[in-house]
């Protein structure tokens, strides 16, 4: 009798095991990021100035007291990041150590707060970019820097820390935040022809460098990227042997990634290093992208100057194409073509009737195009 309730009581055990295991199983896979970084998809006109682009922010399970975004453009012939050039000036302060006769033949850079004996002025151009944080989760911050790395409005470096040294004191973003815009940074877009195929340009936030990917929290620990003990394997070249003995040794240079080649190799120093590896399961980044626009609101049939679709614009693609006589071509012909096949015929009559009044309405005008 004692066997039936001795197994029970082992089935009762890995049923609740199995259990337990599930959920714990569950909560790992349905890990929610603690940070994700979104850069919005937008649209523009050709040759627009001043154009939006829009980051925003989710920190679910930290609060964010500084950041560090990248972003770079994969097609800086459609778009730039809106810069200005500024110059700063930057004064360095030398004591002398040495002096021959009345010539100072050493001498050491110093605080401008100590004894000095000369400075020097040097001037460095640096391409500022220009934002925007009306609104925003950063309105307030007591530090917002926006640089272009590459000075040409490539790319841009934007850097924000809440409650700067010796300001007042700010809080930080707080945990549990959705849906959030960090800040808005302004682009200006080239003039574009309409009939250039490829019109969006991307734009990729980099996590490769730590330098110029981060989040932190109000005391300064990152909350992107985690310390990790890795073997280090140092590769010497004896340069000048004397018997046995080697009386230099110089580092061979090693590629990140590739294996050593041990050939090369008189001796080898294997230690252990801490390095900074990006936390990718708690980090989620989603790059953004601009589109230009045609010139002409496809659909804009009428060539009306409020630029409305409505149905004066359907009344005239009737007339151009079944009118006796036929009535005055689309303005211009293209804003007619809404099905974007090339020409204009009946399918774009049966595609705009759709998009007009079809339940649900039926695809944009010209959507194909773009």
């Amino acid at each position: 009798m004692m066997f039936p309730f001795r197994l029970f009581k082992i089935l009762g055990f890995v049923i609740v095991f199995i259990c337990a295991m599930v959920v714990f199983t569950s909560k790992a896979d349905a890990q929610i990021p603690s940070i994700q970084v979104k850069v919005a998809y937008t649209t523009a006109s050709p040759g627009a100035t001043n154009t939006a682009i829009t980051i925003f922010l989710d920190n679910i399970w930290d609060e964010v007291a500084g950041f560090n975004i990248w972003i770079q453009l994969d097609r800086p012939d459609i778009m730039l990041f809106q810069t200005d050039t500024l110059t700063i000036f930057d004064t360095t302060y030398w004591r002398c150590d040495s002096l021959s006769g009345l010539v100072c033949v050493d001498s050491t850079k110093v605080d401008s707060n100590s004894a000095w004996d000369t400075f020097y002025i040097d001037t460095n151009l640096v391409s500022i970019g220009n934002f925007d944080t009306v609104g925003t989760l950063t309105s307030g911050w007591e530090f917002l820097d926006t640089r272009s790395l590459s000075g040409e409005g490539t790319d841009i470096n934007i850097v924000g820390v809440a409650d700067w040294i010796g300001g007042g004191t700010v809080a930080p973003i707080p945990a549990g935040q959705q849906g959030g815009v960090l800040l808005r940074i302004l682009a200006d877009v080239f003039p574009m022809d309409d009939s250039a195929a490829d019109r969006t340009v991307n734009m990729l936030v980099q996590t490769d460098f730590k330098d110029h990917f981060s989040f932190s929290r109000a005391d300064g620990s990152s909350i992107t990227w985690l310390p990790v003990i890795v073997v280090d394997t140092t590769c010497w070249e004896c340069t000048s042997w004397v018997d046995t003995i080697c009386l230099n040794w110089q580092k061979v240079p090693t590629v990140i990634g590739q294996p050593i080649d041990t050939s090369l190799c008189d001796s080898l120093e294997i230690g252990l290093d801490t390095i900074a590896v990006l936390d990718s399961a708690n980090v989620n980044i989603i790059d953004g992208s601009l589109t230009v626009l045609l010139s002409f609101l496809c659909g804009n049939i009428n060539g009306s100057p409020d630029a409305q679709i409505d149905i004066s614009d359907l009344v005239y693609l009737v007339e151009f194409m079944f009118g006796a006589p036929p009535g005055p071509d689309p303005v211009p012909y293209e804003s007619g073509d809404v099905d974007c096949t090339g020409s204009i015929d009946i399918s774009d009559l049966v595609y705009f009737v759709s998009y007009m009044f079809g339940a649900p309405p039926g695809p944009v005008p010209c959507a194909s195009c773009l």
